[in-house]
């Protein structure tokens, strides 16, 4: 008889009750978003068109954030989102407003999966899997803020892999938090600018003016660039000053 009561496993039609529910969820997002008709109101033109006629209004922020952190889990493309908070709000309020969005979604998509997915996976996680789900879970932080800083994993799918994983919550939430600012900074700062450059010259400035402003947008760019580059950099750099004192 053992001495502590072992910890009962969810019942497998449970299990996958759940998993099917997660699969039904993105998938059906992906599909609604792409064969449907609604994949006309996601349209880059016809969003930004929308995001413009409402841009003077007090809510406008609002509208903006809800539909990003609501698209998120329905896997509504997250790139297109920032480069129109960008073009919509200009650089400072589109950054926060991405930011916002962005987080909320991502959090939302990982409670997803963790809700609806990890009993699945837990079952099957076994030898270099393990391994690998406990290093997320113990070394979380830094490899959620690494593969944010440095996105070689896309959005979305990082955000359900990650609810998936054994990574913690905090670690998840605070590595996408600080991990993300960098990229959004570039992708809003490059899509004012270049905004910036178009309406400047729709608005018959003349050629000195408009070089100007070139020049301007392109210096912001060169230094949301570096400074992405920067930050890539700090899990490297941490590493090497860990394993130093190790």
């Amino acid at each position: 008889m053992s001495d502590g009561a072992a910890t009962p496993k969810p019942a497998k039609s449970g299990v996958y009750a759940k998993l099917g529910i997660l699969l039904a969820v993105v998938a059906g997002g992906f599909i609604a978003f792409r064969f449907t008709p609604l994949s006309e109101y996601v349209e880059p033109t016809r969003m930004k068109a929308f995001f413009d006629s409402i841009s003077g209004a007090w809510w406008a922020p609002l509208a903006y954030i809800a539909i990003y952190a609501g698209g998120t889990p329905l896997g509504l493309p997250g790139s297109v989102l920032t480069i129109l908070g960008g073009l919509t709000f200009g650089t400072l309020k589109g950054s926060l407003y991405v930011l916002i969005g962005a987080n909320i979604g991502a959090n939302l998509a990982f409670g997803l999966a963790r809700l609806l997915g990890r009993d699945f996976v837990a079952r099957f996680v076994k030898g270099p899997i393990d391994l690998i789900d406990r290093q997320l879970r113990d070394q979380g932080f830094m490899r959620i803020l690494q593969l944010r800083l440095v996105p070689v994993v896309p959005f979305n799918l990082l955000n359900f892999v990650s609810g998936l994983s054994g990574v913690r919550h905090i670690h998840y939430m605070l590595g996408t938090l600080l991990g993300m600012i960098p990229g959004i900074f570039v992708y809003v700062n490059s899509a004012s600018a270049l905004a910036q450059i178009y309406f400047s010259g729709a608005e018959g400035q003349d050629e000195a003016s408009l070089a100007a402003a070139r020049q301007t947008a392109l210096f912001n760019f060169g230094i949301a660039i570096a400074l992405l580059v920067a930050v890539s950099m700090i899990p490297y750099v941490y590493r090497k000053i860990a394993g130093k004192k190790a």
